[in-house]
């Protein structure tokens, strides 16, 4: 993810975010803190049978498995083949170079690619003509046609904000949890927070960065409490405000929880009036996106390209299941690893 840290006015950040409301359903960020409204695009159809390789970091934090959802599901509207890995973690670079051979030689015509590391070394000579699309997190690799995601620095300062405007009677002793340091969001997700506090009462006591995995996060949560038992506010990933919130109901003193994303079991909570607040980038649609973006490169029509959803701003208050349905796989989805027509088998 490339980190741009604009330090403007408050008013002028204050009016920033308040646009985000107003923005039409995709963008495209020029920085972290300015963005551009864009048309709809048009539906794209192929061609050909397109054959598509998306891996991804891991398929066991609930965010990739709505990834994966709008990926098949455009797919199965294009008339295109894709095939689909999982690295297993954020410290897997040697497990995606791997994969990434498995793409070429299935003869994969472009690569969706959500890189387990910050930096993925190499790319472009690795894969020669074969178009990369970054989706989610940025590889930084010059050779790459174009990236669907959003500024992952909005992802934590729209909660820090919120949390700045609407709890300005309390003051909040924080415990972040922004996830693996490794991941290309994670680090901006933290700067962004910290500069949307900037004057409030709101005070970091600690950071707690690790692996996006229950027990991982369960153990760290249990032990900044112990360390730290101001704490009444944890921020962090999807996960992190999970196990947050079973251990908020063994406290005696209240703990708010507030996610820099959605997933399944965070819409559960913000449903119940478990959750502050959360954000979603709208991953079933971020999907959607990532496969016909690789239909235009491959079929040389204009792409655009940063394209990103608008951010939406979850509370009890609002959210419903027709506001997530482009974020959320539906109930029951299973991963899809690999999907065709069935004349692909006979090719």
């Amino acid at each position: 993810m490339r980190i741009f840290l604009l330090l403007l006015p408050l008013g002028v950040l204050f009016s920033a975010l308040q646009s985000l409301a107003e923005t039409p359903p995709l963008i495209r960020w020029s920085n972290n803190m300015v963005h551009q409204p864009l048309p709809p695009l048009t539906p794209v159809k192929a061609t050909r049978e397109w054959k598509l390789c998306a891996l991804y970091p891991n398929l066991k934090d609930a965010y990739w498995l709505s990834i994966n959802y709008g990926m098949v599901k455009q797919a199965r509207v294009s008339g295109v083949a894709l095939k689909i890995f999982e690295a297993g973690g954020y410290q897997q670079l040697a497990m995606q170079r791997e994969q990434l051979s498995h793409c070429r030689r299935w003869g994969a015509d472009a690569i969706l690619l959500s890189s387990s590391v910050s930096q993925f070394p190499a790319l472009a000579e690795s894969l020669g003509e074969t178009p990369v699309i970054e989706v989610v997190n940025a590889v930084h690799d010059g050779g790459n046609r174009t990236r669907v995601g959003v500024a992952w620095y909005q992802m934590g300062y729209i909660p820090g904000h919120y949390l700045a405007t609407h709890q300005k009677q309390k003051t909040l002793n924080v415990l972040l949890m922004p996830g693996p340091k490794e991941a290309g969001g994670s680090q901006a997700m933290e700067q962004g927070f910290r500069q949307a506090i900037i004057n409030s009462n709101i005070h970091i006591v600690d950071v707690a960065y690790g692996d996006n995995d229950l027990e991982v996060q369960r153990n760290q949560l249990q032990s900044m409490l112990e360390k730290h038992p101001q704490i009444n506010v944890v921020a962090g990933t999807a996960i992190a405000a999970e196990v947050a919130m079973g251990e908020a109901r063994n406290r005696q003193h209240p703990l708010g929880v507030v996610s820099f994303y959605l997933s399944h079991q965070v819409y559960r909570g913000l449903k119940r009036n478990r959750i502050i607040m959360a954000v979603s980038d709208q991953m079933v649609l971020q999907g959607e996106l990532a496969v016909s973006q690789a239909i235009r490169i491959l079929q040389h029509q204009p792409v655009v390209d940063n394209l990103s959803p608008r951010i939406l701003l979850l509370t009890p208050e609002n959210v419903s299941r027709q506001k997530v349905a482009s974020s959320l796989s539906p109930l029951g989805f299973r991963p899809v690893y690999a999907f065709q027509r069935t004349s692909a088998a006979n090719r």
